[in-house]
């Protein structure tokens, strides 16, 4: 039996969104977005979500209407094929439409174009920051499927070093571990905000592979098998003395955890040893600022003066030559890199519950990426881990 999202949960949320919308001076919003369209309504299907300013939500489906009743505790679904229709089934229930808020970030322009023919007279403006603020903080329903999500994923990783042999690609590797995840219930699939973001399993790096050049916004290099698929891991083969970098997310229920871990294939060089303790160090820092009320920008300079320059830790910190980002970490939720980013233009203060992904990385010419990753819940008392399991880099 699919275990379905309480009905409070989704009343909590349209309450929520309708607050906001309130302070916008906003009469409605339309969701186009799969992600904002299970949050608010507790499936994914092929449709438009209207939330009104106040009243019940209207969800507009192409497919599936059937699937739609048996999972969503909304009640008022119309079957739909063409934008026009919209407006006629909106104006039955009395709805205003002159003041609209819609998501620019993920609404496609030539669907935006249906929808301000089928509505002329309306007026549109940009709620995707007051979308991505709401679900950055989590409620108890939500962090219950985070710690779960946690919980699977370190048996994942508590049984990688079983997986490994001399001679094996990175490919072959990250096959095992994708198998052991869909074993242990992960979605499979890597869900990304970002515009034409992938990912597919993680990445999975044998020495300096890890600073291989990559388009994908995060510290980690990747090879992967094709310029037509730079994912996962590519053909490099493990042999003695290397690093193995290990960023994975695991899905549970709609939500992930993200994590990281280093292993190295005998005795690590001593470089490798110290510049992880610099970022085990670094984690701690940030852990203990995730508090509410902290701003990610305060966290991010802090952490650079007190840590990053003292030690001169500077050159190749989050990610090797052109791969280094600027970003500390990032939210995690129904998405893996949600907001906020712990980042030095964020000012927008932390919240309780808020979820957080913390991964301090250095790459080490000819070596590869060393760091940490783990998933915390912002609390009064700072960070509380919700990925379980040793930071230690494991010696195999």
């Amino acid at each position: 039996m699919l275990s379905l999202v309480p009905e409070k949960e989704i009343e909590n949320r349209v309450m929520l969104l309708q607050a906001e919308l309130d302070g916008c001076n906003l009469s409605g919003c339309l969701i186009l977005n799969n992600i904002n369209i299970f949050y608010y309504s507790g499936t994914m299907q092929n449709g438009m979500l209207f939330v009104p300013g106040s009243g019940d939500p209207v969800f507009f489906i192409r497919r599936s209407l059937e699937r739609a009743k048996k999972e969503s505790p909304l009640t008022k679904l119309a079957p739909f094929q063409r934008f026009k229709e919209i407006p006629q089934t909106l104006d039955a229930f009395g709805y205003d439409l002159s003041r609209l808020g819609i998501d620019e970030i993920s609404t496609p322009l030539y669907l935006f174009k249906k929808l301000n023919q089928a509505l002329p007279a309306a007026i549109f403006s940009d709620i995707s920051f007051v979308l991505a603020k709401i679900r950055a903080v989590k409620s108890a329903y939500e962090i219950e499927q985070i710690r779960e999500a946690g919980k699977r994923h370190e048996i994942v990783y508590a049984n990688i070093p079983d997986m490994m042999r001399e001679g094996m690609t990175e490919w072959e590797l990250g096959s095992l571990i994708i198998c052991e995840m869909l074993r242990l219930g992960s979605m499979g699939i890597g869900r990304i905000a970002r515009f034409n973001g992938e990912v597919f399993g993680g990445n999975i790096c044998f020495g300096e592979s890890g600073n291989h050049p990559c388009a994908f916004d995060g510290p980690g290099g990747l090879v992967g098998q094709s310029p037509a698929f730079p994912l996962l891991g590519g053909n490099r083969r493990l042999k003695r003395g290397d690093i193995i970098y290990i960023d994975t997310g695991f899905g549970y229920n709609g939500y992930y955890t993200d994590k990281t871990r280093l292993f190295s294939f005998g005795r690590p060089r001593r470089e490798v040893v110290d510049a992880h303790k610099i970022c085990l160090l670094i984690q701690e820092k940030i852990q203990g600022l995730l508090r509410p009320g902290v701003r990610p920008c305060d966290i991010f300079d802090k952490t650079y003066d007190e840590i990053v320059i003292p030690e001169n830790f500077a050159a190749n910190f989050m990610g090797f030559g052109e791969n280094q980002v600027r970003f500390l970490g990032h939210g995690v939720g129904l998405v893996i890199d949600e907001f906020p980013a712990i980042a030095h233009r964020i000012d927008c203060p932390l919240e309780k519950n808020m979820v957080i992904a913390v991964e301090p990385k250095k790459g080490l010419k000819g070596i590869g990426l060393v760091g940490i990753e783990n998933t915390f819940l912002v609390t009064h008392e700072g960070g509380e881990r919700l990925t379980p399991g040793p930071d230690e880099i494991t010696i195999i």
